[in-house]
């Protein structure tokens, strides 16, 4: 079968014009085509619009990569249409090409189920995390609300013993106005809390900072403050967020501790779990 521009298949210059756009980037190097195709085959018909799917089109069409066997051909053709005959295209070229179509085919499968089974685990995450409604969690924070009526509870890690531990309160403009002395303190979990009524603050929000000294060594530690989940918020690429009475928005994933409601269970608590 003669293969020159002269003597195209019959139906190759539709068929060129759907799959142009496709061969330019594709072509291998060393198969450029000697003889440029006539203007006629790239303008003569113009596929539909691929983000306006037609009307009776389901969601799975859209949605479906392409056939590797039916790119495979279309460029097979056109590549066979445009060769040069004194220099046919090496059919071990076609080989690469399948090869390559196959394997982002097999990718972009692999890319469509991550993305449902993320949507899946996601739903299911949400769902599960609506539970925490109403339970008391701890997270790690160096701002909280504060103000006459509030009674908030925190709690410090210390890698060592320490001389003295004092708990620090800065406002919005960073001036100290008030402070807690917890006195010298052993390496562990240590409690404390901070009484609205008798640091005597108004209303709003405060810096908190513990400050741990060692004889001559003062150094900082993090803080972390309990309270009672009001609500999930789910939001975009920050995840999940938990809005925790008198702490403010929590992400799930910093929680260290959970504390059952008093109606269920009393003090019990898991420790240390990472949701």
């Amino acid at each position: 079968m003669n293969t020159y521009p002269g003597n195209r298949l019959p139906g190759a210059q539709n068929m060129l014009s759907q799959v142009n756009g496709m061969v330019a980037p594709m072509s291998a190097p060393g198969a450029q085509a000697a003889t440029t195709p006539p203007t006629a085959a790239v303008t003569e018909s113009t596929p539909e619009d691929p983000e306006q799917p037609t009307e009776g089109s389901g969601s799975e069409e859209a949605t479906q990569p392409p056939q590797v066997a039916n790119v495979f051909v279309d460029l097979m053709l056109a590549q066979l249409t445009y060769q040069d005959p004194t220099n046919p295209v090496d059919s071990t070229e076609f080989v690469t090409q399948m090869a390559m179509f196959a394997q982002v085919t097999s990718m972009e499968y692999m890319r469509m189920t991550m993305n449902a089974l993320y949507a899946v685990a996601e739903n299911n995450l949400v769902v599960s995390t609506e539970q925490l409604i109403g339970n008391t969690v701890t997270a790690p924070d160096d701002t909280v609300t504060l103000g006459p009526d509030t009674l908030l509870e925190g709690e410090l890690v210390l890698d060592k013993d320490y001389d003295n531990v004092s708990i620090r309160i800065y406002d919005e403009f960073d001036a100290e106005v008030g402070t807690v002395t917890l006195g010298p303190q052993t390496a562990g979990e240590k409690a404390f809390v901070l009484d609205g009524n008798v640091l005597g603050l108004p209303e709003g929000e405060y810096r908190i900072e513990a400050e741990t000294v060692i004889g001559d060594e003062i150094s900082t530690t993090p803080t972390y403050f309990s309270g009672v989940v009001n609500s999930v918020t789910l939001k975009g690429q920050e995840g999940l967020m938990l809005d925790v009475e008198g702490v403010g928005m929590v992400p799930l994933f910093d929680i260290s501790k959970i504390s059952a409601p008093p109606t269920q269970g009393g003090d019990e608590t898991t420790e240390g779990k990472r949701l």
